[in-house]
């Protein structure tokens, strides 16, 4: 019998032994989880995915340039139109989206006029969708990180719809320029709507050229070559027949091209262009589908320095062993 005591007793320590190891095991294993969705959450800024790959509730991102605006986030992502890359805003089942709630718009385009300047770029496009356009104020301003910027606040009477009241946030980086516009129709517009403008945040960290398989680079380099040519029937043939990109389909994509407006964001091959580079900053295959996003290098005719012009478009699609593009649907 007392051998049979001796035996049970390290069997029983034995256990007691193993349920600690385990729950010591247990707690490491949780701090580790901890620890990563820590360092995760406050991971590198070029961590972070542009918007239209992986949608963050609040918080746009952009693919190029690199750059974050947060806004509420309940706001929801509207139809925005062939000018601007992002459009959000409040919602309300008794209220159509645009009339009256508060919303965001950004635009990004490439241009060399002065931030002073920027007001009279705009001017243009608001006469078309509204009248009474009054500017109440324009003055200079800074992002947190000290970027030059520009503010301006309006008031208009939009055509068929109700009075807005407008914040127009302008800055750049180089020669790209970002706008940040948020409207209401009810009284000034707030520091509340107005810090989203002032969220925006640069990321050049995420900028850096990436590679791209071969036969992308060479739908990229073939397309560059045909927008230089002038030619509209080869530029044209870059494009799926089932593009869509903002609701512009490849139709009002050749007209614009054709006629060439220079105030529509068209990939029209300009007259005057004398060369055209690709930079990919962003890539991510999704079966038949690609996002792609970076900038091309433009070069005018008379024009002393090159500028870097959006790629606008985001997506291409291989139809037949050929890559197109595609447009912002998904």
């Amino acid at each position: 019998m007392t051998v049979n005591v001796h035996q049970e007793v390290p069997r029983e320590h034995a256990q007691g032994a193993l349920m600690k190891k385990l729950i010591v095991l247990a707690m490491i294993m949780a701090v580790i989880v901890l620890v990563a969705a820590l360092v995760r959450a406050q991971g590198p800024a070029n961590d972070l995915k542009p918007t239209f790959i992986s949608p963050t509730p609040g918080l746009y991102v952009s693919g190029w340039p690199a750059f974050t605006v947060s806004y509420p986030k309940e706001w929801v992502e509207l139809v925005r139109g062939p000018v601007a890359v992002f459009a959000a805003g409040a919602a309300r089942a008794d209220v159509p989206p645009n009339m009256g709630l508060p919303m965001l718009a950004i635009d990004v385009f490439p241009s060399t006029d002065a931030l002073e300047d920027w007001a009279e770029h705009y001017m243009h496009f608001w006469v078309m969708i509204a009248t009474d356009v009054k500017v109440l104020s324009d003055k200079p301003s800074r992002l947190k990180d000290g970027t030059l910027a520009r503010e301006q606040e309006l008031e208009w009477v939009i055509k068929n719809g109700p009075k807005a009241n407008v914040f127009q946030f302008m800055t750049k980086r180089e020669s790209t320029w970002v706008a940040v516009i948020l409207m209401a129709a009810e009284g000034k517009l707030g520091a509340d709507v107005k810090s989203i403008a002032y969220s925006l945040t640069f990321q050049p960290d995420r900028e850096k050229p990436v590679q791209v398989p071969p036969d992308v680079r060479a739908f990229l380099d073939m397309f560059c070559a045909d927008r230089v040519s002038v030619d509209v029937t080869a530029v044209m043939e870059h494009y799926s027949d089932r593009f869509l990109n903002s609701g512009m389909s490849q139709a009002v994509i050749e007209r614009a091209s054709r006629d060439y407006d220079p105030t529509f964001p068209s990939f029209a091959p300009h007259r005057g262009i004398i060369s055209q580079e690709a930079t990919v900053t962003v890539f991510e295959a999704h079966g038949d589908k690609a996002y792609v996003d970076g900038f091309f290098l433009v070069k005018a005719k008379g024009d002393a320095t090159a500028l870097k012009e959006p790629m606008r478009f985001q997506q291409i699609i291989n139809e037949h062993g050929e890559w197109k593009w595609f447009g912002n649907q998904r």
